[in-house]
């Protein structure tokens, strides 16, 4: 438990102590009591120090943490106690400042709602909707998230979590879209993950020893089996994704420089927002500004780039050039008169 985690531990505790009036609290109490929970929740065996204790007692009484707790010191009796007998921490209520922060938080977990295994997430939500509200708040939506639209995919979330927590091998029926019948494959998932608001499944695929993408959207039928789970010790899917954009990594292929001269106005934009995190820029003029990023060529690649339309040019490398150069032609003859 990092040690912040232990402060919060020391002030609710100590506030407990010196809620309960049936006793006099010394340091020495303070302390034990401390350690007694740091010890439930952590399992580290550890008395706080005076000092520590003494810090906390300023901390809790200055207005650091957001209340002024009214501690008094009894010379007499050498202990602690509230001042104001229904004085608690837990009664004090958040400053504006927290109930923002709060309020932004809980509109960022309301985007899992709808995923059956984060329900736990909707009582939380619905608990402090109803407790913790600013006097000065209105119903005006002010941050707003894109929202996936890609229901028939988001049905399948939960479950396949589920397995691939679990490590368990299981049987699709997937339906492409360019093909008229669904046909089945047996795989050991390994991660979910979004991509312009569609789902996609990576996993090893049994039936043709290696790994694969399949579209959530797609998916006819999920199964569990009894089929022992393939784990390949070299896929890490912090680093997977890490030298493409997408979801598809083409096999057998290495990242290539990338580099592409856009319009003075449009650098501006792609300056804010990289199309790779790899993205260095080569040279900036009055005109245009050439860009470069380290990446393996696939389509979601080339998609991103025909989105800047004629105000992008592919210049290296070649092969991506032509094959750029080859769907313009044919989007321009679809278009021709």
């Amino acid at each position: 438990m990092p040690t912040n985690l232990h402060a919060l531990v020391r002030y609710r505790t100590i506030d407990e102590c010196l809620s309960k009036r049936n006793r006099h609290w010394t340091w020495e109490d303070l302390a034990e009591a401390c350690a007694d929970k740091i010890y439930e929740y952590e399992g580290i065996d550890a008395i706080p120090s005076r000092r520590t204790i003494m810090y906390d007692i300023k901390a809790m009484r200055d207005g650091k943490l957001g209340y002024f707790a009214p501690i008094v010191y009894d010379r007499a009796n050498r202990s602690y106690s509230y001042e104001d007998p229904d004085f608690s921490i837990q009664k004090f209520p958040l400053g504006k400042d927290d109930l923002f922060e709060l309020q932004y938080a809980l509109s960022i977990l309301k985007n899992f709602r709808g995923f059956q295994n984060t329900s736990g997430i909707e009582n939380i939500i619905t608990k402090l909707e109803h407790t913790v509200t600013l006097q000065e708040s209105s119903d005006r939506e002010i941050i707003h998230f894109d929202h996936s639209l890609n229901e028939p995919g988001q049905k399948w979330l939960h479950e396949l979590y589920d397995y691939i927590q679990q490590e368990s091998v299981i049987e699709i029926t997937y339906q492409p879209f360019h093909l008229d019948q669904a046909y089945q494959r047996t795989i050991s998932p390994y991660l979910l993950k979004e991509y312009d608001n569609r789902w996609f499944l990576v996993c090893y695929d049994h039936n043709r020893s290696g790994i694969r993408n399949f579209a959530l959207d797609r998916l006819l039928g999920v199964q569990k089996v009894a089929v022992r789970y393939h784990k390949m010790e070299d896929f890490d899917p912090r680093h997977y994704f890490e030298h493409i954009i997408g979801i598809t990594l083409p096999k057998g292929k290495k990242t290539e420089h990338v580099v592409f001269k856009v319009s003075a106005d449009d650098a501006k934009y792609i300056i804010t927002k990289p199309i790779h995190s790899s993205q260095v820029t080569l040279q900036e003029t009055e005109t245009h500004a050439i860009f470069q990023i380290e990446v393996i060529p696939n389509f979601e690649l080339e998609s991103v780039l025909l989105s800047f339309g004629e105000k992008m040019e592919v210049l290296q490398p070649e092969s991506l050039r032509a094959k750029i150069s080859d769907r313009l032609a044919a989007w321009n003859e679809m278009y021709s008169v």
